[in-house]
């Protein structure tokens, strides 16, 4: 029988936590484990996990470790379990009543896939902000697939996509075991999902998304994004250095670097990357946030014609 670990990594957000659990538990069918790795919290975080959830198995850690670190550790304790796969889960989650059964059909229909949850808006379910990326034709820069779309729109969709992430991805155990962790010296927070997955897809491993399986995420506690606030000079400054923000200038031209196809489409990519940011902050400043968003919609679905 597989056994699949979800592993969530969390750090002082115990009622964040406490709502991702309640749900996980509702839905979880009998074959998986639940690991916690709190990375040092100070906010009751591991006193209220044994009080409520006796059954999860907690990992202790110190505030050292971010997204990567944590998550390599939860990998280790499902190896050590015999688990054979590994669910990467974020504590500001809120699963959906068939959200691991979907993914367990999903992973039986293909055991050699890394298979991604669609992912929707908490205040929002049935808008789909991820159901798969795929990559630009001359670029090395990936787009979301439907962002935003209805989910009801997008329909049952199971095929192979370009990029994932690891807000709700399962992992075969041997994805680990052929291309190792997540590498949390060069990608501590961002870009460590996006760069095991290149590594994976590099080794043969193919990425799906499951449509059927949804979670739903509290878009406000993730990270620092220009797309879903507007953003003053201070927020622009965390933009480009916060560990937290895909757009940190360290992280992205790494991971970018790391991953080029070419020299010139590296420095392609990393200009309109930036002058894309630039004119994303800006006309989230200046437009409704409904006419930003049709712009948004819009500019996806030219990308998803070319």
């Amino acid at each position: 029988m597989h056994v699949t670990a979800v592993v969530i990594p969390t750090y002082n957000r115990r009622e964040t936590l406490l709502l991702a659990l309640k749900a996980v538990f509702e839905a979880l069918p009998p074959a998986h484990r639940v690991l916690v790795v709190d990375s040092g919290s100070s906010d009751g975080t591991r006193e209220s996990v044994r009080a409520r959830y006796p059954q999860v198995d907690l990992i202790e850690g110190d505030a050292s470790m971010w997204w990567a670190a944590a998550v390599n550790r939860g990998v280790q304790r499902a190896k050590e379990l015999g688990c054979t796969y590994v669910l990467t889960y974020n504590d500001d989650n809120v699963a959906t009543p068939g959200l691991f059964s979907a993914l367990g059909e999903a992973a039986a229909a293909d055991s050699g896939c890394i298979i991604g949850a669609a992912c929707c808006y908490l205040d929002r379910p049935e808008i789909a902000f991820f159901s798969g990326r795929m990559q630009a034709r001359g670029s090395d820069r990936f787009y979301y697939l439907d962002r935003d779309a209805p989910l009801a729109e997008i329909g049952d969709r199971s095929g192979p996509v370009d990029m994932l992430h690891g807000m709700c991805t399962l992992f075969p155990m041997a994805v680990f075991d052929t291309v190792g962790l997540f590498d949390e010296k060069a990608f501590p927070q961002v870009f460590a999902d996006d760069d095991l997955l290149m590594r994976a897809k590099a080794a043969g491993f193919t990425l799906r998304v499951c449509t059927r399986a949804v979670v739903l995420n509290d878009r406000s506690k993730t990270g620092v994004n220009p797309y879903d606030r507007r953003l003053g000079p201070r927020g622009c400054v965390r933009l480009l250095t916060s560990r937290n923000s895909t757009f940190q200038v360290v992280a992205r031209t790494r991971f970018l670097w790391r991953h080029r196809t070419s020299t010139f489409r590296f420095c392609k990519t990393w200009l309109l990357d930036y002058l894309r940011l630039l004119a994303l902050v800006t006309c989230r400043w200046l437009l409704p946030q409904r006419a930003f968003y049709r712009i948004g919609i819009g500019w996806t679905r030219r990308l998803q014609r070319l």
